[in-house]
């Protein structure tokens, strides 16, 4: 890893997938699993309307902790990333959604991160050698221009 000044990070909630770059070279460095998980049920729960009983007059709504705790994990997985690449320089985000946002978003307010180069493209959800394609041929594009 202290090789590579440039990082590509395909990411989204489920994973991020660290891709170091030098002189032409592509490699995947590492696949960072999330905490966020998408669908919490718990024992008994029928659905968000219905805990443990299918009466609605037993009926709980728990959207705002259910929010709450979805926030924490992301802000949990944001900060793990966060650590994960304070060693690179330069820093492609890529990835469908809104996590490639959110995570440039914590980075520029980290100030250890003040000079450090960031890119956000938007991409679908790519193989292996797509993901070391698009990380190469960024940044040879960047080294022409």
């Amino acid at each position: 890893m202290e090789k590579y000044k440039q990082v590509g990070v395909w990411v989204d909630y489920g994973h991020a997938v660290l891709v170091g770059y030098d002189q032409g070279n592509a490699e995947i460095l590492e696949t960072i699993l999330s905490p966020v998980e998408r669908m919490k049920r718990e024992e008994g729960e029928g659905n968000d309307s219905t805990k443990f009983s299918s009466s609605s007059e037993y009926a709980s709504n728990n959207e705002h902790k259910k929010h709450n705790i979805a926030q924490n994990e992301i802000n949990e997985y944001l900060k793990m990333l966060e650590q994960k690449l304070s060693p690179y320089k330069e820093l492609l985000l890529f990835g469908p959604g809104k996590a490639k946002e959110q995570l440039r978003n914590k980075l520029q307010q980290n100030k250890s991160y003040d000079g450090k180069w960031f890119a956000v493209h938007s991409s679908d959800k790519m193989t292996q050698n797509q993901l070391l394609a698009y990380v190469r041929e960024f940044y040879k594009k960047i080294e022409v221009g």
